[in-house]
Order: C-alpha cells, then structure tokens, then sequence
C-alpha cells in the first residue's frame, strides 16, 4: 500500500496484457497496449469504442480478474492506494469486499438462489443483518422493475435484461467507494435502461 496523496480513487498506469491462443497456434494478442485511467472519487467515467477494442479487458484488470503483464493499477483502500496488479489474493479480496465493486455483463448465482437471496446475500456480506439485506433488497429489485411477484423465484429462469436488473441490484444495494460497470445496460430495454 501506498499513501493515499493523489486524491484518486483508481490510478493505472502503463497497462499491457497479451493473451496467447494456445489453440490458435500460439498467437499473441496485445489487447491493452499502455492502457491508463485515472477517476477521482465521486467522479463517473464512460469507456466507449467498439466491439473488442479492449473495454472488458481493462475493468477485469481493475478489478483484479486479469493479471496485467506491466503497469500499476492502483486503488484507494482504507486511506491508501493498493496496486492491484502486484497485491496478494488476500489483499485483492479484501479490497473488492469493502472498496470495489464490479457488475459483469452477465449474473452469476448459485442457480437455486431466490432473486432477493442473491441481491440480500450482497448487503450480507459487507455486515448488514439478513432482515435489513432482505427489505433493502426488495425495494432496490422494485426499483429496477423486478416485481415482488418475481423476488422467490431463482433468476436463472428470468429473461436476460431481468437478469442483468438482478446483477445491477446486487451492487447497487451496497454504497461501493468504487464500483466498475462492465457494459450494465446492453440486454436492457430502453425502459429499463433509463431506469439505471
């Protein structure tokens, strides 16, 4: 960890990460090539560029899914700035479970899981009591139209745009220091869409 001096709430610098295509011959693909970023608290920025430009690539290596090849992917975390890139497993759990939050493009939940368990289940594990988790759970799913009629049923049987309503739910009912949104609206209906 370093000092907290900067005043950012993610500074990555010099982000390179090749992927090789074992399958593919061996074929090397550079998809961040000195990739940097810098958001201040409080501060919302959007990636935008086409299909395959390196987007998803860059908030898995924020969030720690990636490991970079070079560079420094530095988060504020209890007053410091942890780097990502060179932290241990623990370090990196500990920073998602209090200071980062990341929604994917896709839920993934233990399939028998009620939609309010899953969105519950989030406040629970940052320290909010079950009942608490449960009512702040059902009132975020209503606010995103999942309607109550929904709340029992397991998500997997849900339409993909409900889904990603679920997943968006589940880090939208903790107040996250920093939370990265791969793609959030992309199955949502326009309706929807305006509701996030």
């Amino acid at each position: 960890m370093t000092s907290h001096q900067n005043g950012w709430a993610i500074d990555a610098s010099g982000l390179h990460k090749r992927f090789v295509l074992h399958l593919q011959g061996g074929l090397a693909l550079d998809v961040l090539r000195g990739a940097s970023l810098r958001v201040r608290p409080g501060e919302c920025v959007a990636l935008v560029g086409p299909s395959g430009a390196g987007k998803s690539s860059l908030m898995r290596a924020l969030y720690g899914n990636y490991r970079v090849d070079s560079g420094a992917v530095r988060i504020h975390h209890d007053g410091a700035m942890v780097d990502i890139a060179t932290a241990s497993p623990g370090e990196i759990l500990d920073v998602r479970q209090r200071s980062l939050g990341y929604v994917s493009q896709f839920l993934r939940a233990i399939p028998r899981l009620s939609a309010l368990d899953v969105v519950a289940g989030s406040a629970v594990a940052r320290g909010m009591n079950l009942e608490k988790a449960r009512r702040h759970a059902a009132a975020m799913l209503e606010r995103l139209r999942i309607s109550s009629a929904l709340h029992a049923l397991p998500p997997v049987t849900f339409s993909g745009g409900e889904q990603q309503r679920v997943n968006l739910a589940r880090s939208f009912i903790c107040d996250w220091p920093t939370l990265l949104l791969d793609e959030p609206t992309a199955s949502l209906d326009p309706v929807s869409r305006d509701c996030v």
